[in-house]
Order: structure tokens, then C-alpha cells, then sequence
């Protein structure tokens, strides 16, 4: 029984007792009793507290058209004439006020290094909603971790693709732990993560190493702790791409990918993830992919660019976002595109034309449907909501089909308390003031890196690991780029700081610059007991080594360093389907992630975000830890430049000591 509870039966009693002064009690019962008046006494009743939904609802009946169809849009301000927009202008302001977006997506161009300014934009751009009467926003960024981050003064964490070679989903939970502390310190509230996707295809171009595995399964356990970590940190997840952009060729930033599976090949792989992320409540919010699947959706639409006809892809499928995420899988959460500028979409479909498809197929909001970037675009702006309201208004888009996407918009945002939280100066100025004991923390870094070093998985060795580094051994290190030059450099330091180097080793560094930097290399060989060189690929055409010199330059390498009696220590930093044609080396490891170290001063101490999956590798190769990576993939075997049906490493290889 509650105070309040207990207070009243207390008073009740006391009245019982006391109310009947004066008047003559019976042995056999109160005055009351005796008069016949007898008058029951009831308790206040608690007036039960209204569901997300239910007050999703009541919202919703009190908001006007212009207010609805702001919230169907997700919006971008990248840069602004010509500039990084990393703080609130009056243009910017007034336009949000106007009106009254559903979100906003803030990428790298809106972050510095400067916390309390991200800070300041990510509460500026709610201010300027709320203020004027509005409802609060997602507050969005692609923070998925690895290549893709957003935060450049955040903690990168390794990647999805090296936390599952841990072959431990708790550091799935870990990384997107930090991700979403980060995120929140900064005003986010939800973030475009994690891929659910199925790495099926090796050539894809687009997913690769952001995807956890090319095993279904294993993908959704890993999807399963990414979630649980941001929803930890108050951090809405973002599940992309449904059905699923694993098996494409193509990358649909640049074009229209088209995959041939039929839908029971699609319920056998790719929507494994997605279904059980629903079947188990943990779904928010799901990201649609600009795919056609001809085999599922029939109808078809005429390309402004070319006249050819079409399939719809799935973002404006009502196939796949209704009858198959709605009416099959049983989703209620959120639904939205991906970003309606992105040249599978634009180059093909009018804009108006593609905001209608997508609304009536089932999406319920639709992402950077304008690429808003200066005062000039302004008109756009005003046009493409003046568009939106008029389909609405003469049927195109039906109230109720706009009413059901605000409502669930609405839910989600009561549910995950984006609703109820704070926005005034106040806030602000408490945000700014612990960001930078969070974002970036020495905690975070020490797990990024512990993360990195279970992830590094040994493919080959010759007895050459661990290296037992002896005083006078001379290393040379090389990246294929600048920033893995840079973070070669950095494990190395900090190797030699804690001891597994001796101080009076030599060591030069070398940046290969994607083999130009190689002939200083060749003269330095004769100088060198030890090389440690990275390779990325980054494409499957990087395989076709008659058509492209990268991996030939890396093997004629390794011979040549052979020769020279010089050890070989090739690290595979990208895609991990490089590994075949790198086998001559003494020893092999694959990271899963090419972002090294883009900032750091002469010492090679970063400045920002960084990748730190090779601190990982270079631990390994100076025993610093002993391997335990296993590949999450299958990595078929290569001939003739291209991939072949049989593996020349499997999913679950990976050398320990």
C-alpha cells in the first residue's frame, strides 16, 4: 500500500472514531448503524499513466497538416554556401522553426573536434523546433564504428566485421556501449546502426566489413548485444538495410543495385536478421534499402534518365515495406528511407514522385529528401513541403496513411523519452560541460583497443609470430595510405613504451602510398630484418590483378624482401578477400578495418578518432597478446581475377598459441 494509501485509511479511521461525537453509540453498533445510514468508504483511485501510444494519440489530434508532414521528413545540413556547417545560423533556424521537422542527420561536416560546439549544434537544432511549438527530433548520426564513423572526436571502435571475429557478441555490446554514451553526451538520440546486413557477396562494394558475417545467424546475435548496447545508453537503433544490401554488386550511393533472389532465398539469409530482431522487441527503427528485387516487386517505373523501365525498389515497394515488414514480420516500429539523394533514387524518379511511393508503400519518413546546403537551396526547401502537403491534401498520399506514419513516429519518440527529455539553455550548457569527460574517455579508448587486439585473426604464420624483438633488430613499417602509415607507427611507439620492444631497436617508417612509396622501400630492404605492410582492398576489381597493380606490387614486394632475407608481415586492413593472393608473406592477419590514423602530431600521438584494429594486429605480431581472431567470413579462393566456389579459408579459421 502506498503513503498516500495509508494516509487515507488512517484519516478514515480517525473520523470513524471521532466524526460521532455527541451522538449515542450502541453496544450493538455505531449511530450510523443504528439509523440505517450506513455509507461506504473508498479509497482515492490512481488515475493509471497513459501508454506511449495513447499519448501519441492525443498528440496527434491536436496537430496541424503542416505539423505532420514535418515530421515525415529527416533532414541534412551537411554544409552551408559553400562551408562545414558546424553551428546554428538564422536561415538554418528559421527554417526548422517553420517547419517542425521529424529529424535531423548530422554527419562528419557538422562535428569537430570541439565537443561543446557539437553540443551547442545538436541543442540548437532542438531548440529551434521546440521553441516554436514543436515536436523534439530524432537527433541522428552513422555512427556505425569502424570506416564509418561520424564522431571525429569521438571513439571510433573497430567495426562490426572485427567484433565478430572476437567471436564474443559481449564486445558487440561493449563497442556500441561507447557509442552511444558518446552519442548522448553529444545530444543524440538516435543513431543509423548497426548494419543488419548479410555480407553474402564478396564483391560487394558498399557493406563488406560494415556487416557482422555472411552467416545470417551469426549476424543476428551480434545485431542483437549492438542494440541492447545503444538502447543501454538511451540511444535509439537504426537497423539498415531491409531486406537486407549484403549480396549487391554495386553501391547505391552511385547507382541502382538489382538482386535476382526470390523471396523464399531472401527468408533463407538476408531477412533472418530483421525478423528476429522484431520477433524479440528489438526493433526501433528500420532503414529501407534502394534495391530492386524484380522477383518480388513486379510494378515498375519509367527512369527520367534513360526511359527504361524499372522495378521499384524496395524503398518504394508496398511488397516488401508492407505486405512483408507490416504484414508478415509484424513491425510496428518506425520505417525510414534511405536517403532519398542518393543517385538510386534521384538520378531515376522525380523527387515528388519518389516521396509518394515511398509514404504510400509503408516508409514513415522520408531521409534527406533535399540537399539543403546553402541559401539558395532555401526555395527548394519550401517547394518540396509545399509539394508534400499538396499530395496530401488532394489525395495522393492519404490523410490516414500520414496520420499512421506520425503516430508511429510519435510512439517511438514517447517511448524512448526523446519526448519528455530537457531542451533549454540549461541543458545545453550541462551537455557541453561533461562531454568532454565522455566522448573519448581513456576508458573507451583502452576498450577500443582490447577489442582490437582479440579481433586481429592470424591467417598465416611461418614461425615468424610472435616476434621475439631483440636489441639492434631493424623494422620497417609501411601502410598503404598515410593514416595506416600513422597507426603502424603509433602501436609501435607504444610497444616500445611498455617494454615488447627493445628502446635501441630500429625502426623507419615508410608511407607506401598505395605502392608509390614502394621504391624507397626496395633500397631499404637491405637495411631491414623485419617488414610490416598493410594491404586494402577495397573493391573486388582490386583482384583482377591483370587490370589493376595494387596486390601484384605487394607480392613482387614480398619477394623481393625474401631475397633480402627480410621477414614479411602483411596485414589485410579492408576487406578480407585480399587473403589468397597474399600468402607468400611470412605471416598473414587480416583487421577488418582501413581507417588508421588520419590525425596525429609528430609523434604519431592521435588527435581525433581513430581505427585501432591495427594496434591490434601490431600487439599480436610483438606478443604483446596471443591471437584469438577467427574470420567471420568465407573467403573463396581467387583465379584469374575473380572468385571462385571454393574457399580458400573458412568462416572460423584463425591461428592461436
Amino acid at each position: 500500500m502506498s503513503l498516500r494509501k495509508v494516509a487515507c485509511a488512517f484519516l478514515a479511521s480517525l473520523l470513524m472514531l471521532c466524526g460521532c461525537a455527541g451522538k449515542k453509540v450502541s453496544e450493538s453498533g455505531t449511530a450510523a448503524e443504528e439509523s440505517g445510514q450506513i455509507e461506504e468508504t473508498s479509497l482515492p483511485q490512481e488515475t493509471p499513466e497513459p501508454t506511449a501510444r495513447e499519448k501519441a494519440e492525443e498528440l496527434l489530434a491536436s496537430m496541424s497538416l503542416e505539423d505532420k508532414a514535418g515530421q515525415l521528413v529527416n533532414m541534412a545540413v551537411r554544409t552551408w554556401n559553400g562551408e562545414s556547417f558546424t553551428a546554428m545560423n538564422d536561415e538554418v533556424r528559421q527554417m526548422f522553426a517553420r517547419y517542425h521537422f521529424g529529424g535531423i542527420c548530422l554527419f562528419a561536416e557538422n562535428i569537430t573536434y570541439d565537443n561543446a560546439m557539437t553540443a551547442q549544434l545538436t541543442q540548437d537544432f532542438q531548440l529551434a523546433v521546440t521553441e516554436s511549438g514543436g515536436v523534439p527530433m530524432l537527433v541522428s548520426a552513422d555512427q556505425e564504428g569502424g570506416s564509418i564513423y561520424r564522431l571525429v572526436s569521438g571513439t571510433a571502435t573497430p567495426g562490426n566485421m572485427a567484433l565478430a571475429a572476437t567471436g564474443d557478441p559481449g564486445n558487440a555490446y561493449k563497442a556500441a556501449e561507447i557509442i552511444g554514451s558518446e552519442l548522448s553526451a553529444l545530444g543524440f538520440n538516435t543513431d543509423f546502426a548497426p548494419v543488419a546486413d548479410v555480407n553474402s557477396n564478396p564483391a560487394n562494394p558498399v557493406i563488406g566489413v560494415r556487416a557482422f558475417s555472411d552467416d545470417p545467424f551469426m549476424v543476428s546475435l551480434y545485431t542483437q548485444a549492438y542494440v541492447q548496447g545503444l538502447q543501454e545508453r538511451g540511444i535509439v537503433p537504426g537497423l539498415k538495410h531491409f531486406p537486407g544490401h549484403g549480396d549487391t554488386a554495386s553501391d547505391s550511393h552511385t547507382g541502382l543495385p538489382l538482386i535476382e533472389k526470390t523471396k523464399q532465398e531472401l527468408e533463407d539469409s538476408d531477412l533472418i536478421p530483421f525478423e528476429k530482431m522484431i520477433r524479440h522487441g528489438y526493433a526501433d527503427l528500420i532503414m529501407t534499402a534502394h534495391i530492386q528485387f524484380p522477383s518480388i516487386e513486379k510494378a515498375v517505373y519509367t527512369s527520367r534518365y534513360d526511359g527504361n523501365e524499372i522495378n521499384l525498389p524496395a524503398t518504394l515497394s508496398k511488397t516488401i515495406l508492407t505486405d512483408i515488414v507490416r504484414n508478415e514480420l509484424g513491425f510496428e516500429g518506425v520505417i525510414i528511407t534511405d536517403a532519398m539523394l542518393m543517385d538510386a533514387l534521384a538520378v531515376h524518379f522525380d523527387p515528388m514522385d519518389a516521396a509518394s511511393l515511398a509514404l504510400n508503400a509503408g516508409a514513415d519518413m522520408l531521409l534527406m529528401p533535399v540537399n539543403v546546403n546553402g541559401t539558395d537551396s532555401i526555395a527548394e526547401m519550401d517547394a518540396y513541403m509545399e509539394g508534400l502537403i499538396g499530395m496530401i491534401n488532394d489525395g495522393t498520399v492519404p490523410f490516414a496513411r500520414v496520420d499512421e506514419a506520425v503516430l508511429r513516429i510519435l510512439t517511438l519518440k514517447y517511448e524512448r523519452g526523446i519526448m519528455d527529455a530537457e531542451y533549454s539553455a540549461q541543458k545545453t550548457e550541462q551537455l557541453k560541460e561533461e562531454a568532454d569527460h565522455i566522448v573519448a574517455s581513456q576508458e573507451h579508448q583502452n576498450t577500443q583497443i582490447a577489442i582490437s587486439d582479440e579481433a586481429a585473426t592470424v591467417l598465416e604464420n611461418n614461425g615468424v609470430l610472435p616476434l621475439a624483438a631483440q636489441p639492434g633488430m631493424r623494422f620497417l613499417l609501411s601502410g598503404m595510405n598515410t593514416v595506416q602509415t600513422n597507426m603502424l607507427a603509433h602501436a609501435y611507439n607504444l610497444l616500445e613504451s611498455e617494454g615488447y620492444i627493445p628502446a635501441d631497436a630500429e625502426v623507419s617508417v615508410i608511407d607506401g602510398s598505395w605502392a608509390e612509396g614502394y621504391p624507397q622501400i626496395y633500397e631499404s630492404l637491405e637495411d631491414t630484418d623485419v617488414l610490416i605492410l598493410t594491404d586494402s582492398m577495397y573493391s573486388a576489381d582490386l583482384i583482377d590483378t591483370y587490370n589493376y597493380g595494387l596486390i601484384p606490387a605487394v607480392t613482387d614486394l614480398i619477394r623481393t624482401a625474401h631475397e633480402y632475407g627480410v621477414s614479411v608481415i602483411v596485414i589485410s586492413c579492408a576487406l578480407p578477400y585480399d587473403l589468397p593472393l597474399l600468402r607468400e608473406a611470412d605471416a598473414l592477419l587480416a583487421v577488418y578495418n582501413q581507417t588508421g590514423l588520419p590525425d596525429c602530431d609528430d609523434a604519431f600521438n592521435p588527435l581525433g578518432a581513430y581505427g585501432p584494429n591495427l594496434a591490434g594486429a601490431m600487439d599480436v605480431i610483438f606478443g604483446k597478446v596471443s591471437p584469438k581472431g577467427k574470420l567471420p567470413v568465407d573467403i573463396p579462393a581467387i583465379e584469374d581475377g575473380t572468385f571462385t566456389d571454393q574457399n580458400t579459408y573458412s568462416r572460423g579459421d584463425g591461428l592461436t598459441w
